[in-house]
């Protein structure tokens, strides 16, 4: 499970963390992301996506898009959960019609400095902060859609893919974000030609490296979080990767 993530990437710099290099990928609806060290699903990402043209050919852009996932068939007088799905299970996303549908031609790509996971302790929750060692982005596999509310206005949103955890984050939760950790993978999952049977067995599975490393926060900034954004301010860290 991911509910929460660390994205404070400038638009310009995400096409580079997704693996398109010093190519400058065009911008859409940028000014609506706003960078924050405390995301939840409703929010603005910039998410990258293949878009494609009047003329049949398909270029990578990044768009602003909410997170937590919107089918295009929710009604059009219902008010949007961003809640409801923002994220699906890689193992059974081939199954359910909400998620099926997006695979062939809208899969996307999110960048995000790492996320957050809690433990339980007796009554209380452990907040921890899973990110790369050397600071890198994440790139998460996700899928998109667009949907028209009654005033005619589109909104596009998105889910994270989820799998079963590695074995090094088991004693956290039983769950973990779909992380693309190379160019490969990242082309692989956003290459509309490319055989899904292909690209799951390979990149859409727990990511095992011994990169991927946690940092304990105080209880003190877990209870802030429902009032306000952290703004980057760490009341108590503690480092230890070796679990």
């Amino acid at each position: 499970m991911c509910g929460r993530a660390r994205c404070t990437l400038a638009p310009d710099a995400v096409g580079a963390a997704c693996g398109f290099g010093d190519c400058q990928l065009r911008l859409i609806d940028h000014d609506r992301y706003r960078p924050s060290y405390n995301v939840s699903p409703g929010a603005y990402f910039p998410v990258v996506h293949y878009e494609a043209k009047d003329d049949g050919e398909a270029l990578p852009v990044v768009q602003a898009m909410k997170w937590g996932l919107v089918p295009s068939f929710t009604k059009k007088n219902e008010k949007p959960d961003h809640y409801r799905m923002f994220n699906a299970r890689s193992e059974t996303v081939r199954e359910k019609t909400s998620f099926s549908r997006l695979l062939p031609a809208k899969r996307c790509l999110v960048s995000v400095e790492g996320f957050y996971e809690w433990k339980k302790d007796g009554s209380k929750k452990q907040p921890y902060y899973i990110h790369f060692q050397d600071e890198r982005p994440l790139v998460f596999a996700c899928l998109y859609d667009s949907w028209q509310d009654a005033e005619g206005d589109t909104l596009f949103t998105f889910t994270i893919l989820t799998t079963r955890v590695s074995k090094r984050l088991e004693w956290l939760h039983d769950r973990m974000p779909v992380i693309l950790a190379s160019d490969d993978a990242t082309k692989a999952w956003l290459e509309l030609g490319c055989s899904l049977d292909d690209v799951f067995r390979k990149f859409v599975q727990p990511y095992e490296g011994p990169n991927l490393v946690k940092e304990e926060y105080g209880i003190l900034l877990h209870r802030q979080w429902a009032s306000r954004p952290l703004m980057g301010q760490i009341v108590s860290r503690r480092s230890n990767n070796k679990r």
